[in-house]
């Protein structure tokens, strides 16, 4: 009974680790609204345009659901999915997608097990609000630097 109960205990205390609780009673988490959402699209598309480059960009929940797309006239094909695989890998990690620091061969497990979603491309960037992450921007359709600028951009949006 007694080994039962602590088995019980230690997997609430797992799952309770795993969750984010709010730092006061009352506080208000912050949310990605849709107005933050075509902020981020606005300010990624601004830069995209300044530095000529077309791109896809992707905006996903903390949840990686995509909320947002924008793909731009003269886009790459392909850009709907890179964009969207870079914005779920940031939310997922937590961090910009050039900044992981998961091992090469871990990643590639990731990626197998997500169906392709999880990537190492640079061009995803979390979006942080009061410290903590809503969502994330992907942007697909450059070189890395590129790709890491106009979502850098998005991202910078939110704050």
């Amino acid at each position: 009974m007694t080994q039962s109960l602590l088995r019980i205990g230690a997997v609430f205390l797992v799952a309770a680790l795993g969750q984010s609780f709010p730092l006061s009673a009352g506080a208000e988490t912050p949310q990605l609204t849709t107005e933050t959402i075509q902020k981020v699209l606005a300010a990624a598309v601004a830069k995209a345009r300044e530095i000529k480059v077309p791109m896809g960009i992707s905006v996903v929940d903390q949840g990686g659901n995509l909320v947002g797309f924008i793909k731009m006239e003269g886009t790459f094909v392909h850009t709907n999915h890179t964009s969207y695989s870079k914005a779920y890998t940031a939310a997922s990690v937590r961090r910009p997608t050039h900044e992981t620091g998961i091992p090469p061969q871990i990643a590639t497990e990731l990626a197998s097990t997500t169906g392709g979603k999880f990537t190492a491309l640079p061009g995803g960037f979390p979006l942080i609000a009061d410290g903590q992450v809503i969502g994330a921007i992907g942007v697909g359709g450059g070189n890395a630097e590129q790709d890491m600028a106009v979502a850098r951009a998005g991202a910078g949006a939110v704050k």
